[in-house]
């Protein structure tokens, strides 16, 4: 167990001294490139062709091609079954031709993709380099914490004053670690309301603010995304700033007469 707990002090120094300064300086430099500056911003909206209300009508009119007599017929009979229920027969042929048209749902035509609708590539590119932050952070913080924990020492009467410097570092670097949590979640709830968004472009292609919703989002994730750099860098300039200032009193509480933390 000493071995081990060795091996936790000197990776959690090295991340402190080396490893939070360079990822700050990277996250810098990202977030100063020309992929994340706002004149990238109006590129977003153009990166998926969504269905108009044009394509809705050509994609009817090859479904009704040769087959207008029985589409209609499906339909009209829908519409009577609805308001009517006198004829059995009739209902059942209803609801039988209802049943096996795929490509109307409720009386509404439904736009079918040709191929996959694929999510923004730049989100997608920002995702892919603002990710492996995210999870050294997380990993990284993990074995502060638990450095920090093993430096504090047993307690006795009338010698603690330096612990409490320990334990409002530890509780500094749990918020933080609670905040970059949260920016994964962003990530995952973003991909999902984009997807429903999608899904009503394909039923309502006709309706503008759809298509222009799914713009919007994209747009509004482009500057999360730019937010979230810019958090990750402050996160690890601050930790490296605040162990590095307390890192004596840290590593020897009971050493020093006086125990304000910087």
């Amino acid at each position: 167990m000493d071995d081990y707990s060795t091996k936790i002090k000197i990776s959690a120094e090295h991340l402190i001294r080396v490893e939070f300064p360079e990822k700050a300086l990277e996250l810098d430099t990202l977030v100063s490139s020309q992929v994340l500056s706002f004149s990238e911003v109006t590129k977003v909206r153009a990166e998926i062709r969504l269905p108009t209300a044009d394509d809705l009508i050509a994609h009817s009119n090859s479904l009704e091609s040769g087959d207008d007599r029985h589409n209609s017929t499906s339909m009209l009979s829908t519409n009577t079954t609805k308001k009517r229920k006198t004829d059995s027969s009739d209902n059942t042929n209803s609801v039988q031709s209802t049943s096996t048209s795929h490509d109307f749902v409720g009386g509404t035509p439904i736009y079918v993709f040709h191929g996959v609708v694929p999510s923004n590539p730049l989100i997608t590119l920002l995702e892919e380099k603002l990710k492996p932050y995210i999870f050294h952070f997380l990993d990284s913080i993990a074995i502060i914490k638990l450095w920090i924990q093993l430096m504090i020492p047993k307690v006795e009467d009338g010698n603690n004053f330096g612990v409490s410097i320990q334990e409002d570092s530890l509780a500094e670097v749990r918020t933080l670690e609670t905040d970059v949590t949260q920016y994964l979640d962003l990530t995952y709830k973003y991909l999902i309301s984009r997807g429903e968004l999608v899904k009503k472009v394909a039923k309502y292609p006709h309706v503008d603010d759809y298509r222009r919703s799914v713009q919007s989002l994209d747009e509004k994730q482009f500057v999360s995304m730019r937010f979230i750099a810019l958090e990750l860098r402050n996160h690890y300039t601050s930790v490296h700033d605040l162990l590095m200032k307390n890192l004596e009193k840290i590593k020897r509480p009971r050493s020093v007469q006086t125990h304000s933390m910087y």
